[in-house]
């Protein structure tokens, strides 16, 4: 008996690679291999480390040269309306902050890194934020309130009687024993550019003398305060009391506080023997005013004219 044979097909069937690295197992010895492996210090790189730690040291004493030494040098732009000078030192320490930055952050010592870019970082930061303010100070915490000067040139000063830091009285009568006469107009003891300016303008009264000008002040500050910002200054220029605001009032230079005393807006003026207005100096920021030099310069012009 003879039976049919059918085609039987078979399951497939897949044949094992026995040379097939196992996934886990070459994990393990990779680990192990890492683990053997011993540990080596990063070079030193010290061209680096020097050049970082230089940026950065750089970028301090270029922040910091300006915001202690602005208040009290004309080469810093005390005397301009803008002061580009500072504005640039205050740029250029934040930009070797960033350069510190940079070239620390290529140092291959992770602990080297993390110290000097932290650092370097953390004065990034300062020279920004604080630049920003110092910024914003000179141009918008520094300005004057709104006013108008009561008097213009060729217009008469207006007349007044005020006692000096020593008590003595001077008057209108005063303009007449030079030829030109500085009235210069102060916001008080208690602001840096004032004492800068009547410190700059008391170095150089021989020179104004010999141009044929001498120099008064007036402040709003009473006679007391007057006398030690004179001996804080060690200055003998007369530095009038006006309390009352009699002479700051009719010029238009009072600023009035809420709760304090009022101070006065800055201004410059050279009057001649006749109390006539030959030159006058005013500005929106208080922190703005003109060198003796310049104020020599509108005093020759005067003269010419």
């Amino acid at each position: 008996m003879s039976g049919a044979t059918g085609d039987v097909e078979s399951p497939d069937f897949t044949p094992v690679d026995s040379n097939a690295a196992d996934p886990a197992a070459t994990e393990t010895v990779e680990t192990e291999a890492a683990a053997e492996e011993p540990w080596r210090v990063p070079a030193a790189q010290p061209l680096r480390v020097v050049a970082a730690l230089l940026f950065l040291a750089a970028g301090a004493v270029s922040y910091g040269y300006t915001l202690l030494n602005f208040w009290s040098s004309p080469a810093l732009g005390i005397h301009l309306r803008i002061p580009y000078p500072a504005y640039l030192l205050i740029a250029i320490g934040l930009v070797l902050a960033l350069a510190a930055l940079r070239v620390a952050l290529g140092l291959w010592s992770p602990h080297a890194k993390l110290g000097i870019a932290g650092v370097a970082f953390l004065a990034c930061l300062t020279f920004g934020i604080g630049g920003g303010r110092f910024v914003s100070y000179t141009l918008r915490g520094t300005r004057n309130p709104p006013f108008k000067v009561a008097v213009g040139l060729n217009d008469r000063f207006p007349d007044f009687k005020l006692a000096d830091q020593d008590g003595l009285i001077h008057d209108a009568d005063n303009f007449g024993a030079s030829p030109l006469t500085l009235m210069v107009v102060y916001r008080g003891d208690f602001c840096p550019f004032a004492r800068f300016e009547l410190g700059e303008l008391s170095k150089r009264r021989d020179e104004f003398r010999k141009a044929g000008v001498q120099i008064v002040a007036v402040s709003a500050d009473p006679r007391e305060r007057s006398t030690m910002l004179a001996h804080f200054l060690r200055t003998s220029l007369p530095l009038l009391s006006d309390p009352a605001e009699g002479l700051l009032g009719r010029l238009g230079l009072v600023q009035h506080y809420a709760g304090q005393p009022d101070s006065a807006i800055p201004a410059f003026f050279l009057l001649d023997r006749s109390h006539r207005v030959r030159w006058m100096f005013t500005s929106p920021y208080y922190r703005e005013q003109p060198s003796p030099q310049a104020i020599l310069d509108g005093a020759a012009t005067t003269r010419v004219r």
